[in-house]
């Protein structure tokens, strides 16, 4: 295990576990009155003005069924180029395994959402925009290269960041929530760029050779 799959390594178990604190957190309510100013902060008085109108647009332009499709394609086109069913495979894996984690965690939680909304499968906590935009964008670059670059993985964040900065101030989510779904998505992700499961992915499936001089008997 190299150096800096390592250092993934161990960011990955830190969100984990402050994922899951948090989620404890979030379920006893001390974290109510924060996310509550929070809120305030965002949105004063739930007023729907000229910036919601603007950040709409990223909420559904990025949202869960346009991430999603977009993994999609880009397993379809690599499979096409490579000649391989794997990162097809690999796509479906991880939009499956970040689809049940995020909505596993809803329906434990129940969590009621800043207008006090909540249905089965459908709580706040983790935000699910947030943990499915950046597992889709992570799993696209890791279908893209296996060693995606730096500059690449901060294109990402700031997407990240941008989908949590529109969610406030639309009021979808609570900060907490917005917070946990990105420490949600860091072991998936890290998961994800794991060697073993990349190998696959990146191996190009060449035709044989044919011998263009015919055998004579």
């Amino acid at each position: 295990m190299g150096p800096k799959l390592a250092v993934a390594h161990r960011w990955a178990f830190i969100c984990l576990a402050v994922f899951l604190a948090l989620a404890v957190f979030v379920t006893v309510e001390p974290t109510d009155s924060f996310d509550r100013t929070l809120k305030e902060v965002f949105r004063p008085d739930d007023v729907w003005g000229p910036w919601q109108l603007v950040f709409g647009n990223v909420v559904d332009g990025a949202g869960p069924p346009v991430a999603l499709a977009a993994l999609a394609v880009a397993g379809a086109v690599a499979a096409v180029r490579r000649k391989s069913w794997w990162p097809v495979i690999y796509v479906g894996c991880l939009a499956v395994v970040t689809v049940f984690l995020t909505q596993a965690s809803k329906a434990i939680l129940g969590r009621p959402d800043p207008h006090n909304d909540v249905g089965l499968f459908n709580g706040s906590y983790p935000s699910g925009h947030m943990v499915i935009l950046l597992s889709c964008l992570g799993g696209i670059l890791l279908v893209w290269r296996q060693r995606p670059p730096l500059w690449a993985w901060w294109l990402v964040l700031v997407a990240e960041l941008t989908m949590g900065f529109s969610l406030l101030l639309l009021s979808m989510h609570w900060f907490t929530d917005v917070v946990g779904g990105g420490l949600l998505a860091v072991p998936i992700v890290t998961l994800a760029a794991s060697p073993r499961l990349l190998d696959p992915v990146h191996r190009i499936n060449r035709p044989a050779a044919v011998d263009s001089v015919g055998s004579h008997s």
